[in-house]
């Protein structure tokens, strides 16, 4: 069985406030057998309701190491703690629903016991609109940008470092990134803050943009007869700024890197325009895109033509691997280098080892 590591890191500083009190937590494993020349690296980046911890990615992390020869890593990246499944607490959307809800009864019972209202509000077959508490702040949030693109890239350079550091062999120009959904995503950003770091990314259902940034996201929670409709409404609504530099095509203009690129997309997505990513994809050098339809469903690496296509993780990552084209000759990674967009041109410094990334707003 693959080695396993957990490591808590000094993290790159707040690009929000300019604090550096930050860890990032990074779990890694290696193949049963060590290393060689020939391992390359992967890590995972999930997206909603998916998290380091996840049984999945920990049973990917374990098995992957020893059946592809491949170092994996994950890391619990900038603001991820906010974008899970569920909320622990709640505000009415609307302050007097219970007036309208509830008897004078229940009401009374209620003011003389507010522990018993979840049990109270089960009983009723109705629709309650709720507003999540996720208790974001400036010091960390779900900022679906840049700070957590900055956390994965750390994560990668902060492994191959530690490799180096023990003299373990590896191949540096095998670098996987393996995405869903959000997490999709912010693999195709990091691919563009850090343009040599990357051989392969397989991209499972990215957005092209993060939507959450525009209008809030809705979960449904059955307690009993009745449904919370629990509203997320994320503090980087109100903070990122130039959000228009954050969406794909924008991202990859001008862009020059040789990372292979390989997107898988359903037809029936209801989060993402598949003929709008398919033109974008295809826009990028040395990629590939794959549009899920309803007879291409297997029920075997993917069960559905949906957002996310259901997929088996493992399977679709094989499936991903026998397309696989051989490593081009790298490009020489700057000490430091500029990567420029509309609103904002981002200074990236590998001087000190790990990068420090310096946003200059325009």
């Amino acid at each position: 069985m693959s080695e396993q590591h957990s490591i808590n890191i000094p993290a790159h500083h707040n690009i929000y406030t300019g604090k550096s009190n930050r860890e990032l937590r990074i779990d890694f494993s290696i193949p049963q057998n060590g290393v060689n020349e020939n391992t390359g690296l992967i890590i995972f980046v999930p997206g909603f309701g998916g998290n380091i911890d996840s049984k999945v990615y920990i049973k990917m992390r374990e098995l992957f190491a020893d059946k592809y020869n491949m170092v994996t890593i994950q890391c619990n990246y900038f603001g991820s703690s906010y974008m899970q499944s569920s909320a622990n607490h709640f505000k009415f959307k609307d302050p007097q629903i219970l007036q309208t809800i509830l008897t004078v009864d229940e009401l009374e019972r209620i003011n003389r016991d507010s522990s018993i209202l979840l049990n109270i509000l089960s009983e009723k077959n109705i629709l309650i609109p709720v507003i999540a508490n996720i208790d974001e702040s400036i010091e960390e949030f779900n900022d679906m940008s840049y700070m957590q693109a900055i956390d994965i890239i750390s994560a990668v350079e902060s492994v191959k470092i530690i490799l180096s550091g023990n003299d373990l062999l590896f191949n540096s120009n095998r670098i996987i990134g393996y995405g869903h959904s959000h997490g999709a995503y912010l693999l195709h950003l990091s691919n563009r803050l850090a343009p040599t770091l990357f051989s392969y990314l397989i991209d499972n259902s990215a957005w092209i943009e993060p939507i959450y940034l525009s209008s809030s996201r809705f979960l449904y929670q059955t307690m009993g007869n009745s449904t919370f409709a629990y509203e997320f409404d994320y503090f980087a609504k109100k903070i990122v700024q130039n959000k228009q530099d954050l969406n794909l095509e924008t991202l990859y203009k001008d862009f020059n890197g040789n990372t292979q690129v390989l997107s898988f997309q359903g037809d029936e997505d209801n989060l993402v325009n598949h003929v709008e990513k398919k033109r974008i994809v295809e826009t990028i050098n040395n990629s590939d895109f794959i549009l899920v339809k309803k007879e291409d469903v297997d029920h075997i690496k993917y069960k559905s033509n949906g957002h996310g296509l259901d997929a088996d993780f493992l399977e679709l990552f094989s499936y991903a691997l026998e397309l696989e084209r051989p490593t081009q000759e790298t490009l020489k990674k700057d000490s430091k280098y500029i990567v420029d967009f509309e609103s904002v041109s981002i200074e990236v410094d590998y001087t000190q080892g790990l990068p420090i990334f310096n946003f200059n707003f325009k």
